[in-house]
């Protein structure tokens, strides 16, 4: 009997071994694969951190688009920008001279007729007479008739290196005026272009509100550095807007009328302020007397008619308030 108990308590504690060297296999397999996803979550959860703070996350905000009007208007200054180019200068004498400067007839012929095309060709010239190699140069080209009050502009086409095409429609019999006049060189143009779209800070506005038997006057602009609560005007058509510093107990619609005045700014240098001084007739005109005589004819009979050159007054400089 107890030879027999002995035995049944043996075969239980071998049973009970059994089970826990069973139990400890499995927990310790189970264990390895749990550490190891704790690891890789852990690990994970550092790389995310890291690339965080090395890649900070920004929001996407879509741009608005532009508008019809907008884009033609974008479209228009990048032509112009084109068109205008800067054109830099060490010394007024390299910049061009209407003095130094020729116009010639291109396939003159002994007579024309009237609605015949005149065409000629203009070779620009700095003040040493040496040929300029680029264009840009503000010209006006025109014709008229003394006796019957008339007049109309010439086509000027620029080739972009220092010559250009001036063409006139011979309109009228009898006697007729033709003026070259170089009215700003390219230099001049150019450095009025880059002023122009150097800032909008030249003219002072200032708004005038209105409630009842009360008014404040407050500043007004395209562009306003304030953090004060501003009023905005839109214009419908190109989606402009105006600002004006919101006055305290009005509303926007209490704007009446706007008052402006220039500030004592000039974007221009004094070397480019040289180029726009009042400049004599004689200094404007290109080629008054080089061209030959000219034919005009209608019906059966010929008329001889000499350039004649046709002064106008230059445009007065400097020009602050631009």
């Amino acid at each position: 009997m107890s030879s027999n108990t002995m035995l049944q308590k043996m075969l239980l504690i071998l049973i009970s071994l059994s089970v826990v060297t069973w139990m400890i296999f499995i927990i310790s397999q189970n264990f390895t694969k749990l550490w190891s996803a704790l690891n890789l979550s852990i690990s994970v959860h550092y790389w995310n951190n890291s690339a965080k703070s090395l890649f900070p996350k920004t929001s996407l905000i879509p741009l608005k688009p532009l508008t019809e009007t907008e884009l033609r208007i974008k479209e228009i200054i990048e032509k112009l920008d084109q068109q205008i180019p800067p054109r830099p200068f060490t010394h007024v004498n390299t910049t061009t001279s209407a003095t130094h400067s020729t116009a010639t007839i291109l396939n003159p012929r002994d007579t024309y007729c009237r609605g015949d095309q005149l065409d000629i060709l203009l070779e620009v010239r700095d003040h040493l007479g040496k040929r300029k190699q680029y264009g840009g140069d503000f010209l006006r080209a025109r014709m008229s008739s003394p006796a019957l009050m008339a007049g109309a502009s010439g086509k000027v086409m620029d080739f972009n290196n220092g010559t250009y095409l001036v063409s006139f429609t011979l309109f009228w019999e009898g006697q007729v005026s033709l003026s070259l006049l170089l009215i700003h060189p390219s230099e001049g143009a150019s450095a009025l272009w880059r002023a122009r779209n150097q800032g909008y800070d030249k003219i002072i506005y200032k708004g005038k509100f209105v409630n009842g038997t009360s008014h404040v006057f407050t500043e007004c602009g395209l562009t306003l550095n304030s953090s004060a609560e501003l009023c905005e005007y839109l214009d419908d058509r190109d989606q402009e807007a105006f600002y004006c510093m919101k006055p305290q107990h009005m509303p926007c619609e209490a704007l009446t009328y706007m008052t402006t005045r220039n500030r004592e700014v000039s974007y221009l240098t004094d070397k480019e302020n040289s180029l726009f001084h009042r400049m004599a007739p004689g200094e404007t005109s290109i080629a008054g007397n080089q061209v030959p005589l000219i034919s005009v004819i209608l019906g059966t009979w010929v008329l001889i008619l000499p350039l004649i050159p046709f002064f106008l007054p230059p445009l007065s400089w400097p020009y602050t308030e631009v």
